[in-house]
């Protein structure tokens, strides 16, 4: 097993030129209430980029994923024929709401492209990472192949690394990717304890009616969940599975990374998270104890007093990133809306947090991911965490222009300045001529990016 020093690279998504507000996910309440709102490509995009900045600015090794080609033509396709504008053209007329699903920009939500274990918690000591997926919603479902191909060719020369396709959807293997996982370890060169958190059990006894379109049902199941364990060669001392509070996903939190955040020992979590409240936060500490005895974990647990499940759900307080600095200290990335609403104390409590003696976090940065943020994805919905060690880290700088050099952010920058929107609606998707302006778009990413053209 290779026991170097790991360093976790931080890979933002970048929203792509369709980013609009069509109100696609029925248990997002975020992008529900914006549906039909006017957007902005180029300043999501621009957003993101200001997040990967704050990211250098703290010593966090940051990385790049690209978007994908919207609108999504085989689909289109299984329903109209003709040359490639036409084919938007009759959609646009004919299905609307299907081009709209078909135009999503969700990949930009990295959380989901895949789970992540590294070498060091793996029985093969290889780097797995396998791609979601997203089977409950057609739009996010459309993303899975592509982001497999992506992952498959940034990685393909990385040492030691295996990237695995999404699931097979059969049998209920429904799976969310990094929105439902985390990894809990004394730092990230410690073997990690893994904690898949799931909505549905699978089990057709189960009075919860597993139904993904009912409210109290959530989008990742337990099969999954256990698939992904399997495949990644954890064992059952590192592998930890617990059902989502009912009641929190029916009041909206449909990832666990809406109501948790994790990095390192740290957790930061709900009481009314998990189906067993403060029980199953306890066994997750219990699991960890196991795993490093004499270690402890720092635990922060809000109360519903604190913040209730809707507050929770509309401030995305937890949708936050915690970072660790080069210091060995920790920083908590936070959205705009924890600052500005409910009067301002719910950003009191992230102060208070980072004035605890008893969690090694110091500081909270506020960063405006509005775009974003109307369709329901913060801070943490834009990353996904890659543990990997020197070696490969070296390698994937060689091998792909994903890293975040200086240079290739402001590559990026230049190419979203020139073509992106600045404004879009519904109506807009069915003009061709924005298919046209983004396939030029990702023709500039892919050789920015050196990676090849989907």
């Amino acid at each position: 097993m290779n026991t170097d020093r790991i360093t976790e690279v931080v890979f933002v998504g970048l929203p792509g030129p369709t980013h609009h507000y069509g109100g696609l996910s029925a248990d997002n309440k975020a992008s529900t209430l914006n549906r039909g709102s006017v957007s902005n490509p180029k300043q999501a995009a621009l957003q993101a980029l200001d997040l990967v900045r704050l990211l250098k600015s703290l010593g966090i090794a940051t990385a790049i994923l690209p978007p994908q080609l919207r609108p999504h033509l085989p689909l289109l396709r299984q329903h109209f024929d003709g040359e490639d504008e036409a084919v938007i053209v009759q959609a646009a007329r004919a299905a609307p709401a299907l081009l709209e699903k078909a135009s999503a920009a969700s990949a930009m939500w990295t959380a989901n492209a895949a789970t992540v274990a590294p070498g060091i918690d793996c029985a093969d000591g290889k780097l797995h990472l396998t791609a979601a997926n997203l089977f409950t919603n057609l739009h996010r479902r459309i993303e899975a192949e592509d982001t497999y191909k992506i992952l498959k060719a940034i990685f393909q020369d990385v040492p030691d690394t295996i990237v695995h396709p999404p699931l097979s959807a059969v049998m209920g293997l429904r799976d969310e990717g990094a929105a439902n996982h985390m990894r809990l370890s004394p730092a990230h060169s410690d073997p990690g304890l893994h904690v898949f958190v799931f909505g549905s059990s699978d089990n057709k006894n189960d009075n919860s009616n597993d139904n993904p379109n009912e409210k109290s049902v959530g989008r990742q199941t337990l099969s999954a969940s256990q698939a992904v364990a399997r495949q990644h060669l954890l064992s059952e001392n590192n592998a930890g599975f617990i059902r989502q509070s009912r009641e929190a996903i029916a009041a909206g939190v449909f990832h666990n990374d809406v109501i948790a955040v994790s990095n390192e020992h740290v957790l930061l979590v709900h009481e009314q998270a998990y189906e067993h409240g403060l029980a199953d936060i306890e066994s997750i500490a219990i699991a960890y104890q196991e795993l490093h005895p004499g270690r402890e974990m720092s635990i922060i647990v809000v109360s519903p007093g604190d913040l209730t499940l809707e507050e929770t759900v509309q401030s995305y307080f937890f949708n936050s990133q915690i970072v660790t600095k080069p210091d060995g200290r920790m920083a908590l990335i936070a959205p705009i809306e924890v600052k500005i609403l409910f009067e301002g104390w719910a950003a009191d409590m992230m102060e208070r947090i980072c004035i605890d003696a008893g969690n090694p976090i110091d500081e909270v940065h506020y960063v405006d991911l509005r775009q974003s943020m109307r369709n329901g994805g913060g801070p943490a919905c834009l990353r996904l965490r890659v543990p990997m060690t020197e070696a490969q880290w070296a390698a994937l700088g060689q091998n792909s222009g994903v890293v975040a050099e200086e240079s290739v952010i402001e590559a990026l920058e230049n190419i979203i300045q020139r073509y992106y929107p600045d404004e879009l609606t519904a109506a807009d998707l069915g003009n061709p001529e924005l298919y046209r302006v983004s396939r030029e778009i990702m023709q500039a990413l892919s050789e920015a990016m050196r990676l090849p053209l989907l």
